[in-house]
């Protein structure tokens, strides 16, 4: 028995909230979004919340085709992750193949690659964790995101031979004036179509850096990502992100799965795993996280949503068989 979650991190989707905010003045706390969650760019979201969140910005917006009125904030250059670059390569050819390999390192489940027909090049992106209206608005950002991508090297008044965006249509006309081509809707997948001869095709500005710098922490975290059949990698990620919202229940992480509590209870058994014993290994373990990151007891106790020192050192010891000072001192250089 499997959990189908999909996954997308922190920074892979903040930047629709810097758009909408400095377009329609809507911030992620309009949401009931912990701002701590979103300080964490590398924390992983469950898509069903991300999908969520996309219908909710079409109401607080009262625009159905907000996506495209933000699409200057969607580009891969403003990841804001030190050590990646998806755009500093030789040629566009080179630069599809780092965003199709590596954005499964920021969004697990969704499918980026490349169909090729005679001359034409169909960039795609599949992503079946995304229903409805809501299918628009994230076809949207993908195809904005990709049509961003082949402008950085073909220039800002290139235009796709043909664009198809699943889900219904938010608006045909804004969209073709957007994308500067025919525009499909409804469609299986997202597909923006560009002529073979374009994919030599190099950047005005080439700027290279042949050395690439990051933490092994950060690195680390690229390389974990939930796969579908990684129940307890997956079971982890769910409470970690539940617990942004408080100490987790296990009625709030069967909501998450869209299951009942007892079924939710019913796999843990079935996969070993007791609720309260799992909670505390997590949080305790992201403590030890924000240790290494240089935080201290006061600190990590009101970012793990406890009351007090005295109520996170008592769960802390329980798992971890010393207080997190105790544990604090032990790694400190």
């Amino acid at each position: 028995m499997k959990f189908n979650t999909s996954f997308i991190r922190v920074c892979y989707i903040k930047m629709i909230f810097r758009g909408v905010e400095e377009v329609f003045g809507l911030t992620s706390a309009d949401l009931g979004i912990p701002q701590t969650l979103m300080k964490e760019p590398m924390t992983l979201i469950p898509f069903s919340e991300v999908s969520s969140w996309l219908s909710r910005l079409e109401q607080l917006s009262q625009d159905p085709s907000y996506m495209m009125k933000i699409a200057k904030y969607l580009h891969y250059s403003r990841l804001d992750i030190p050590g990646i670059s998806f755009l500093s390569s030789t040629d566009l050819a080179m630069s599809v193949r780092r965003i199709n390999y590596g954005i499964s390192s920021f969004h697990s489940g969704a499918s980026y690659y490349i169909i090729q027909s005679g001359k034409i090049i169909k960039w795609c992106y599949r992503n079946p964790y995304v229903f409805n209206q809501q299918k628009s608005h994230d076809s949207l950002r993908v195809a904005i995101m990709l049509s961003n991508a082949l402008k950085h090297f073909l220039g800002d008044d290139y235009r796709p031979l043909q664009l198809y965006l699943s889900g219904p249509s938010v608006g045909q006309q804004e969209a073709e004036s957007l994308f500067n081509c025919q525009v499909v809707w409804n469609a299986p997948q997202t597909e923006i179509w560009i002529d073979t001869s374009v994919l030599v095709q190099q950047p005005s500005s080439l700027q290279l850096d042949s050395t690439v710098s990051m933490p092994r922490s950060l690195f680390e975290q690229y390389l974990d990502m939930p796969q579908p059949h990684d129940t307890p990698k997956i079971l982890f990620e769910m409470v970690n992100y539940a617990r942004y919202y408080g100490l987790p229940k296990v009625d709030d992480v069967a909501a998450l799965f869209n299951i009942s509590r007892q079924q939710l209870q019913r796999r843990l058994q079935l996969h070993g795993f007791n609720f309260s014993n799992m909670c505390g290994y997590i949080i305790s373990n992201q403590a030890i996280k924000y240790m290494l990151e240089g935080k201290n007891i006061e600190e990590i106790t009101q970012l793990l949503g406890y009351a007090n020192k005295q109520s996170f050192s008592k769960a802390f010891k329980r798992t971890r068989n010393c207080t997190p000072q105790q544990y604090l001192d032990r790694i400190k250089p």
